[in-house]
C-alpha cells in the first residue's frame, strides 16, 4: 500500500478537518450537547475558523500560500457566510447569526498570525 506523501497528508488533513467543521456546523442544534460555557458557540466558531485557516495554509505549497495568504483568508469568510445562510434559511433548529461570522473573522485572522509566527519559527 503507498503510503501518503508530506504534501498530501498535508492536503487531507486539511480536507477532513473542513469536512468534519461543515457537518458539526450543519448539525441539527437539538443533538448537540450543552456546554456551559459563555459564548460557546462563538469561541467554537473562533477555534474552528483558526485552525481550518492554519491547515489550509500549511497544505499549501510555499510559492502558493504567498499570492494565496488572503484569498484563503476571503474564501473561508464567503464558507463561513455561506454557512450561516444554510442555518438560517434552510434548517428549522439552526438559526444563523452576525456574530458568528464576526468570531470567524477573528478565527480566521488568529490562524494567520499563527501560521506567520510558524513560517518565522519553522521555515
Amino acid at each position: 500500500m503507498q503510503r501518503l506523501s508530506g504534501d498530501k497528508l498535508k492536503l487531507w488533513g486539511a480536507i477532513a478537518a473542513h469536512i468534519s467543521a461543515t457537518v458539526a456546523m450543519l448539525w441539527p442544534s437539538p443533538d448537540l450537547p450543552d456546554i456551559d460555557v459563555p459564548m460557546a458557540d462563538k469561541w467554537a466558531h473562533f477555534l474552528v475558523f483558526g485552525v481550518l485557516y492554519f491547515l489550509w495554509a500549511f497544505a499549501l505549497s510555499k510559492s502558493a500560500i504567498i499570492q494565496w495568504t488572503w484569498r484563503l483568508a476571503l474564501v473561508l469568510l464567503f464558507y463561513g457566510i455561506i454557512i450561516e445562510v444554510i442555518q438560517e434559511y434552510w434548517y428549522v433548529s439552526r438559526t444563523g447569526d452576525l456574530m458568528d461570522v464576526v468570531a470567524n473573522s477573528i478565527g480566521i485572522l488568529l490562524g494567520l498570525i499563527a501560521f506567520k509566527i510558524k513560517e518565522k519559527l519553522y521555515p
